[in-house]
């Protein structure tokens, strides 16, 4: 294993972003970079310790601006779902299953606790239940496995909340490939049906070379127009939890951190609206 493998070994694999990365696997590159090793809330102090054994540093508290992440567990009151597949869409692990304008459902025992579910949700229907070291459901964050038996039992699940967080990234970027191949497809047999049957001669090689190349620059302005939706909403998640924890006094260190926030979200803002033009004209 390398080294980055053998510390996302350590980290939880809830994949919450806590640490400020989109993922753990993110943290352990950072980590191997020589990253802070107190930024993880759902390792806690057990996580801390086994990152200082292994990489031989000095073991320092949980930085306590990242919040807290104790061992819960998603729950959706179903009978106010309106069936919006927010929450579907932001599970990094794919714990909850639904479709559009139906009612969805946490399969709780993949559920990482992430609690990333809760932010986007619009009517405010998912509760984050606490989870008992006598509960079904293993608990994957630290702190909870006291003997040989319990931590194989989370290092499996830990595992295998990691299989699952590839397996989910593996098919986002297979489906965006695809409808990346789909609008260059519709490009192609759109410039084809507005080209006269005269019109065809010895340079029809080059036309459609130069079709091809802009439903790739209109591909490309696509997904990075939709990557930056995502980061636009990502950042406005953050800001408006930030301001929900804090509360109506938040002190020095809080509104700091809130104006970085806000900073972040006006910054994701307006990389949108740089973008948005851009797309419109990018297939011309």
């Amino acid at each position: 294993m390398s080294l980055i493998q053998r510390i996302d070994a350590l980290l939880p694999q809830t994949q919450c972003g806590k640490c400020g990365h989109p993922g753990c696997k993110p943290y352990a590159e950072g980590l191997a970079k020589g990253e802070a090793i107190n930024k993880c809330p759902p390792g806690g102090n057990e996580t801390i310790t086994a990152l200082a054994n292994l990489l031989q540093v000095p073991i320092i508290a949980l930085d306590p601006e990242r919040g807290s992440a104790p061992p819960q567990v998603a729950y959706i009151r179903e009978a106010e779902c309106i069936g919006c597949t927010k929450c579907i869409q932001a599970c990094p692990v794919d714990a909850i299953v639904g479709a559009a304008k139906l009612m969805h459902t946490v399969i709780s025992a993949e559920c990482t606790g992430c609690d990333l579910c809760v932010a986007p949700c619009p009517v405010d229907c998912i509760d984050l239940l606490p989870l008992s070291a006598t509960s079904n459901i293993i608990p994957i964050v630290g702190g909870m496995a006291q003997d040989a038996e319990a931590l194989a039992a989370r290092s499996a699940k830990r595992n295998h909340a990691r299989r699952r967080f590839e397996l989910r990234n593996s098919r986002l970027q297979r489906e965006e490939a695809r409808k990346q191949a789909e609008r260059a497809a519709r490009s192609q047999r759109s410039a084809a049906s507005n080209t006269p049957e005269h019109a065809v001669t010895s340079d029809d090689p080059i036309k459609a070379a130069i079709e091809r190349v802009k439903a790739q620059k209109a591909a490309a302005a696509d997904a990075a127009l939709k990557k930056a939706k995502i980061a636009a909403a990502m950042s406005r998640a953050q800001l408006n939890k930030a301001r929900s924890a804090f509360g109506a006094t938040p002190n020095a260190t809080q509104l700091a951190q809130l104006a970085e926030l806000e900073q972040e979200a006006e910054q994701a803002q307006a990389q949108l609206l740089a973008l948005q033009p851009a797309t419109a004209h990018a297939g011309r």
